[in-house]
């Protein structure tokens, strides 16, 4: 038997009281000081017999909010199955001669949410509850350690460079829009989540310069920082400029102070995912032993041309990511809305043509709406 639960609480009026909840530790969660001003509503549903087997206040309707990446992992679970692993591979698009690729090489995004530095040795992904994406410190690893780990598998086949170029095809859905909670870029390649992280730790004393560390570091951007510490309790003015006349390199200037405390993360969103994964996938081969360059700014790739060479016989390296569930962890733990937004585009693609109406037909079905 499987069920699902569905919960929220929204601010009301005091007397407006929830109704008890149908076990004793829920009822201490709903009892909590800091939830008397708010009213629950929640239902436990038995999916397959399709009934209500309890329910809170299941009369009231209620914002959703973000509850609603429950609906949207359920769906990707259902539509793709638990065990779902994303498979990344790249390909080369000429012969090796010598170490040499005489050709390109291509990494094609497969929407993997996780291309970063979460994946533990024990098969779970690392996450802290503030993920990085909202503000918070990013996790104790280094964010291109799943591309390290391709490039590694790229060097091992003996190849030493690359005639061409490296290209990203990111052609599985659309990149370019901003989900609505972070501002963070929708697109199938997903490196560190699509952020870079600028945390800003203030000096031991007052009028002290703040130490900034970016990661990854990236000749995508360059972070210039004049801040200084103020006193404890005093008002954080950093502010970001982004001054840059080139797409390829983005300089972002920081400026202000920043009170005397916890470090603090003003993480920017990279306004082309796919192209910093160009640029940082060259990076990390030439870390490797590979030399090889982005592709250039101004060359147009015809990907149906390029596609006639993903085939396994043209494979250089490929990474599979962890079952869907520990991705559901990271999702639904860290309300993560990149990848929360990027199912549903995700699911579309691999279902239809048109990927927002596709993907929300298949959830209907676990909506009850046949």
């Amino acid at each position: 038997m499987r069920y699902s639960v569905i919960l929220g609480a929204a601010c009301v009026s005091a007397s407006l009281l929830a109704q008890p909840a149908p076990d004793a530790r829920i009822r201490a969660v709903m009892d909590r000081p800091e939830f008397a001003h708010a009213i629950w509503g929640m239902e436990f549903y038995d999916l397959d017999a399709r009934t209500v087997v309890a329910s809170v206040n299941g009369n009231r309707l209620f914002v959703p909010g973000s509850t609603t990446k429950l609906l949207t992992m359920g769906t990707a679970l259902e539509v793709l199955g638990a065990d779902h692993r994303f498979r990344t591979r790249v390909y080369r698009t000429g012969p090796i001669r010598d170490g040499i690729v005489d050709g390109d090489l291509v990494l094609v995004a497969s929407g993997d949410p996780n291309l970063s530095g979460r994946q533990r040795s024990d098969c779970r992904y690392t996450f802290i509850d503030r993920d990085h994406s909202y503000g918070g410190m990013p996790v104790p690893a280094d964010p291109l350690a799943t591309l390290r780990d391709i490039a590694k598998q790229i060097a091992a086949r003996g190849i030493t460079s690359v005639r061409g170029q490296i290209i990203v095809d990111a052609s599985l859905f659309a990149e370019g829009d901003r989900e609505l909670g972070t501002r963070v870029v929708l697109s199938p390649m997903v490196v560190n989540d699509n952020v870079i992280d600028i945390v800003v730790t203030p000096g031991a004393q007052a009028s002290d310069a703040a130490t900034v560390v970016v990661s990854p570091r990236t000749s995508y951007l360059t972070v210039q920082a004049m801040i200084a510490t103020g006193d404890s309790g005093s008002a954080n003015t950093i502010a970001a400029v982004d001054d840059s006349s080139s797409v390829d390199h983005r300089v972002l200037v920081l400026s202000g102070r920043v009170p005397r405390s916890a470090p603090i993360n003003v993480r920017w969103s990279v306004p082309s995912p796919r192209r910093l994964g160009e640029i940082v996938f060259s990076e990390v081969l030439a870390d490797a032993g590979v030399r090889a360059v982005p592709r250039l700014g101004q060359r147009t790739i015809d990907l149906t041309a390029v596609s006639r060479f993903y085939s396994d016989s043209m494979t250089v390296a490929e990474h599979f990511s962890l079952p869907l569930t520990a991705e559901a962890v990271v999702l639904l733990k860290t309300s993560q809305n990149l990848h929360a937004s990027n199912f549903p585009l995700l699911l579309g693609a691999l279902i239809a043509t048109r990927p927002w109406a596709a993907a929300f037909q298949a959830a209907l079905p676990i909506l009850g709406k046949d």
